[in-house]
């Protein structure tokens, strides 16, 4: 899942892409609540994966979030009825 974050600067409106990366009940609860334009808030740990590149065999790393907590930040309208609004793994 990717994240967008919107922030301003001198050059007006910028847009930051994060991959999120999300396991087990964290991971269901995203795939049944959370859509496209979605407003959600994450907690993590950042990471950083490395690999190498086969076609050119440089090293590459991108950064991604390991998503500890989710919480569904739009109306309850907008997460389709609501049914979850926070998700902690601790909780179950």
């Amino acid at each position: 899942m990717t994240l967008a974050v919107n922030h301003w600067s001198r050059d007006g409106k910028q847009t930051d892409w994060f991959n999120l990366e999300l396991w087990g009940k964290t991971a269901e609860i995203a795939a049944n609540y959370v859509r496209k334009g979605s407003l959600i808030g994450v907690k993590g740990s950042l990471k950083i994966d490395t690999w190498r590149d086969s076609a050119t065999g440089a090293n590459r790393s991108s950064p991604a979030i390991r998503v500890d907590q989710i919480d569904l930040l739009g109306s309850k309208q907008d997460n389709e009825a609501g049914q979850m609004d926070s998700y902690r793994p601790e909780e179950f």
